[in-house]
């Protein structure tokens, strides 16, 4: 593989890029902002914020909420991928169809757009592209912000899902003793230790995984990706090297998708995500789990 110098521009677009491009008639433009409220009973709750939305956003924007728009609702495990049908009718309704171009921004935590491309990567989607820096970096540059409506026709989205790429628990019971497999986890390295922060059942990790936490990858201040020589070193020192399969995983599968979309727009080739994650894990007392 040859080794890039920055992140695929094809996935990660800037601010520039997105301002000479608002007018395209293919680009779709989405605000994916969605709101976790801690809650002691539930861990957390999920909240949509189209409030959000309509105070401000980038011209043509429209929304979505990556829950009730892009996941199972309701299930046990919160956020899990719809299946193929589901995602191509809703997907449609949204105005994205198969030969448009999609940039996912968020106004807070940049997780959010990469779960919402991941999401239409899973189901086959090249068109997907995240916007560096979200909506703060669009706005603390003085470009043009509006409250209007959103308004698109539906489209004709069709589902080609890539299995490759969406792990389940037993998917990832059968490569965690491979040697040419490396399972991320993406949370904090007090989290990854057992020793702080959130628990999702038990505390610890999965057994035999490494750690490169979210906040690493991307600032969550900024909303920005660390730089693609960062990026693969930090990814290096961990064993999560291009020529293994890398398996992403978190609380909820939510912020191991800025790890995920870390590695394909570093032009890594197989890369999967744990969609249940810890919030499945953890719970299952049959599930091997390590602490430090």
């Amino acid at each position: 593989m040859t080794e890039t110098t920055k992140l695929d521009p094809d996935l990660l677009v800037d601010t520039d890029w997105l301002a000479a491009h608002l007018g395209d008639p293919d680009i779709r433009i989405f605000d994916v902002t969605t709101v976790l409220v801690p809650d002691p009973e539930l861990e957390y709750r999920v909240e949509g914020d189209r409030a959000g939305w309509s105070k401000g956003h980038i011209p043509g924007a429209c929304y979505i909420n990556c829950q009730d728009d892009l996941s199972i609702t309701p299930h046990d495990l919160r956020f899990m991928l719809l299946d193929p049908d589901e995602f191509s009718a809703r997907a449609g309704a949204l105005g994205i169809g198969d030969d448009t171009r999609v940039v996912f921004y968020s106004r807070t935590q940049p997780f959010w757009s990469t779960r919402a491309w991941w999401s239409f990567y899973a189901m086959g989607f090249d068109g997907g592209m995240v916007l560096d820096g979200g909506f703060a970096k669009w706005e603390a540059e003085g470009r043009p912000v509006s409250t209007d409506p959103c308004a698109l026709e539906p489209a004709t989205f069709t589902a080609r899902p890539r299995r490759d790429v969406i792990f389940d628990k037993n998917d990832v019971l059968a490569v965690l003793d491979k040697p040419d497999v490396a399972v991320v986890n993406a949370l904090s390295a007090e989290q990854f230790t057992g020793t702080g922060g959130m628990t999702f059942g038990r505390a610890g990790r999965i057994a035999n995984s490494v750690n490169v936490p979210y906040a690493k990858v991307c600032d969550m201040e900024t909303g920005e990706f660390a730089d693609a020589q960062t990026l693969r070193a930090m990814f290096d020192d961990a064993g999560a090297t291009p020529d293994r399969k890398i398996v992403n995983y978190c609380g909820g599968g939510i912020s191991a998708t800025l790890g995920f979309f870390a590695q394909k727009a570093l032009g890594y080739p197989d890369v999967a995500l744990y969609d249940a994650s810890m919030q499945e894990w953890g719970k299952d007392e049959s599930l091997p789990m390590e602490r430090d």
